[in-house]
């Protein structure tokens, strides 16, 4: 049996604990950014922001749950050989869209419409204070889509590329 090594690890209850209340988390604010569910006080952004930070946090948690499950260590970077490619592709979407996520939200940060307020070590405020933030934003944003493309790229070529043999 091709999957009997995953049958016989034991699971990781600590991990999935974890996985479970991140997930859970991030579902509830996937329901704030539809609309679906009362936001617990007042959001300072759109609902579409609600919802990134959402898809963030669920498919974080999403991921931390299949590492418990299949019990993998942290010592290990990547599913075992024998994890089904369900998972793998799996773990490869959720990684993709934290990393997509989180640039959505530093790019709104930097280029949105609206005032933002920055609190910085730096003697400066005002305008140039927003201008400072902004840019420290927009350079966070650039270096997360690159990562998004990386992580694309990678997983494109692990998921369809040729098999060794």
């Amino acid at each position: 049996m091709a999957n009997s090594g995953a049958a016989a690890r034991p699971r990781d209850w600590g991990l999935l604990a974890l996985g479970a209340a991140f997930a859970g988390g991030g579902l509830y604010f996937v329901l704030v950014g539809l609309g679906l569910a009362a936001s617990p006080s007042h959001l300072y952004g759109r609902n579409w922001l609600a919802f990134a930070v959402g898809l963030v946090f669920f498919a974080a948690g999403a991921s931390v749950l299949m590492r418990g499950w299949l019990a993998v260590p942290d010592s290990q970077p990547d599913q075992p050989a024998d994890a089904p490619a369900l998972l793998v592709a799996i773990q490869w979407i959720a990684a993709l869209v934290v990393i997509v996520g989180l640039a959505s939200i530093g790019t709104w940060i930097a280029v949105g419409s609206g005032e933002r307020t920055f609190a910085m070590m730096l003697p400066v405020q005002g305008s140039l204070g927003e201008t400072v933030g902004r840019v420290a934003f927009g350079v966070g944003a650039v270096i997360t889509w690159l990562m998004a493309a990386g992580v694309a790229a990678k997983g494109i070529r692990k998921l369809f590329g040729k098999k060794r043999a």
